[in-house]
């Protein structure tokens, strides 16, 4: 048995746990409520209003006034994940944890404890009622006998809900629905198989094999497995650590934009970001995502397979600039994105250098990271996107290495809200 914890409305619900007066109150998490950007979360509250993540700010503003807008705090969020992951591992060692607000627990090296339906829902109650003792938040718990049905089930009966179900009982829910319902088919693929006469996720079950895989590759006979509720996957305890697929960075323009040399110096800070990440975790890069939005909240992203791994973010920089510069007809954008994929641990697979001055640009810029460790990510940043300072500050210069809790400063300790 496997049971997926869906924490239910997260991010806001941590502010209300955090902020006693939020109780209760419509809360919608977004940046700096005083810009342009997006909402996190809503907490329910909210969500009867309409608002939604995703939905801009303006927009959320307008369908539920009287919210209450809260910037959003992510070294808390971490924080709030790591304390329910402890608790979860009171249960069971096989704890895979699969975003911020949501977990795998595998009970199958729990004997008896664990082997039954009736015994992995009395385990789901019994974690659904210390997470709101001890946390005072709530969550929806899915019961299955693989990870895909244990993540379908979680999202039933939200919020507080705990949802056990088998493959048949998985058949019998979901192939009514539409196909976009099943985990792992997104908007464009439900085009797609829809284009093909496949409207329902039982639809998908029934078509032919054969059909599916001249289609989708190798992935078309696992969409139909998916369809029946069969998966193999592993859960992955996170001790063994599961490496990321990608790591980007995006951002919302304080207003729509067509400015060339100002979207030209935002891509240039979104380069420098996600190049950071991928020297400090150790990984290069061989594919590189350009993301658009327009004014009209039209979104394309365009990719590039690299022939040589990169984690310098001039090169990447070169890759997605010209990607930008084919695919921007020069509508006003409303957001930018720059993403490194197919990511490889460093010194995998790299070429040798063959100059000394490649040696040289390594050197200075692992004392560039040092000096930005140290005193911040603002400290040193691209000439290129100075050159827009005074409209362009807005681009955040992302997350700082984690320092350890005890040497923070007494500003930085400060609990949130209080003077």
């Amino acid at each position: 048995m496997i049971l997926l914890v869906d924490m239910d409305a997260f991010f806001a619900s941590v502010e209300q746990a955090y902020h006693p007066h939020l109780r209760g109150k419509a809360v919608i998490v977004c940046g700096d409520p005083s810009r342009r950007g997006v909402v996190t979360a809503a907490s329910y509250e909210a969500r009867p209003f309409g608002v939604r993540a995703g939905m801009p700010t303006a927009e959320a503003k307008r369908l539920c006034p009287d919210a209450e807008f809260v910037e959003g705090s992510p070294r808390k969020y971490v924080e709030k994940s790591l304390e329910l992951l402890e608790l979860f591992l009171t249960y069971t060692p096989d704890v895979e944890p699969f975003s911020v607000d949501e977990a795998f627990l595998d009970l199958g090296k729990l004997g008896a404890r664990g082997a039954t339906r009736e015994a992995a829902i009395a385990m789901a109650r019994e974690i659904q009622q210390r997470i709101t003792d001890e946390h005072g938040l709530s969550a929806s718990i899915g019961i299955g006998p693989n990870k895909l049905i244990a993540k379908m089930a979680s999202g039933v009966n939200k919020p507080r809900g705990l949802t056990p179900l088998d493959e048949e009982e998985f058949r019998r829910l979901f192939w009514p629905m539409d196909v976009q319902e099943l985990w792992g088919v997104g908007p464009k693929m439900s085009e797609h198989l829809k284009r093909m006469g496949i409207a329902t996720v039982g639809d998908l079950g029934r078509a032919a094999e054969s059909q599916l895989e001249q289609s989708f590759g190798l992935i078309g006979p696992h969409l139909r497995n998916a369809a029946w509720g069969r998966d193999q996957t592993p859960v992955i305890p996170y001790h063994e650590g599961v490496d990321p697929k990608s790591m980007g960075h995006e951002v919302t323009l304080p207003e729509d934009c067509r400015e060339d040399a100002f979207l030209e110096g935002t891509l240039l800070r979104l380069s420098d970001q996600v190049a950071r990440r991928l020297r400090g975790d150790g990984f290069v890069s061989r594919t590189l995502t350009l993301k658009l939005r327009d004014f009209r909240f039209r979104t394309i992203t365009r990719q590039r397979a690299l022939t040589v791994a990169v984690d310098d973010h001039l090169a990447i920089f070169e890759v997605v600039r010209s990607l930008w510069r084919a695919n921007w007809k020069g509508e006003p954008l409303r957001l930018l994105g720059v993403s490194a994929g197919a990511l490889e641990h460093k010194g995998e697979g790299e070429q040798g250098e063959l100059f000394s001055t490649d040696d040289r640009k390594k050197t200075l810029q692992a004392a560039l990271d040092q000096v930005r460790d140290k005193l911040g990510e603002a400290s040193v940043v691209p000439a290129g996107s100075l050159m827009h300072r005074g409209t362009s500050g807005h681009v955040p210069f992302g997350a700082m290495k984690r320092k350890d809790p005890g040497s923070l400063s007494r500003e930085a300790r400060k609990e949130p809200g209080k003077p």
